[in-house]
């Protein structure tokens, strides 16, 4: 229903139906039951809310199992995981894909994430990741930001599963996560365990 007026338009004591739906008794049923009205107001904001979160999250989910994909492949499948991982804050995720032993690795991730905006978060996508060099039992994928090379994310094949290098974690850890820390270079706020790292 659409109305085309130069000038304001009033309606008295009409019923503007929209399929099934009649404004008028809305209206006087809201007048007459105010209780019940407020309880429906409520169930459905609630409905709509969690059927928004619940959309969001489905479509935001981190694929973990990429880690147990071996080769090159799988490796470059996991840090891309990563980056999902830490653009979205998902801190299980994460250590799962990185870590998956550590069990105060959640704790810690959850707030470095927190402590990044989402729009901060976001700039992950501005690094890109490469092909990797894999061999039975480690992999090294490369990383570069607007073409220029970053360095790589050192993966190794343990137990059935690509995970970061033991010898790298702790670094990567206190660094709050892969590609964050490489933001995080780049906009000249490096942490190390919260300790400012001049750039």
């Amino acid at each position: 229903m659409a109305f085309q007026a130069g000038r304001d338009i009033r309606a008295r004591r009409s019923n503007f139906a929209l399929g099934d739906i009649n404004i008028t008794k809305i209206k006087k049923s809201v007048r007459s039951h105010p209780g019940v009205s407020v309880t429906v107001a409520a169930t459905i904001l609630a409905l709509s809310t969690y059927g928004g979160i619940h959309y969001a999250t489905a479509e935001s989910q981190v694929d973990v199992s990429v880690v147990d994909e071996p080769g090159a492949a799988g490796a470059v499948r996991t840090a891309k995981e990563i980056r999902v991982a830490e653009r979205i804050g998902d801190a299980a995720s994460w250590c799962t894909l990185v870590a998956p032993t550590d069990g105060g690795c959640e704790d810690s991730l959850a707030g470095a994430f927190a402590g990044r905006s989402q729009e901060y978060r976001d700039k992950v996508d501005a690094i890109t990741v490469g092909e990797a060099t894999a061999s039975a039992t480690e992999a090294q994928v490369p990383l570069s930001w607007d073409g220029e090379k970053q360095g790589t994310v050192p993966l190794e094949w343990s137990g059935g599963r690509w995970q970061l290098s033991a010898s790298n974690y702790g670094l990567v850890k206190l660094g709050g996560g892969v590609f964050l820390s490489l933001v995080d270079s780049k906009e000249g706020n490096l942490k190390l365990g919260g300790i400012p790292i001049p750039s």
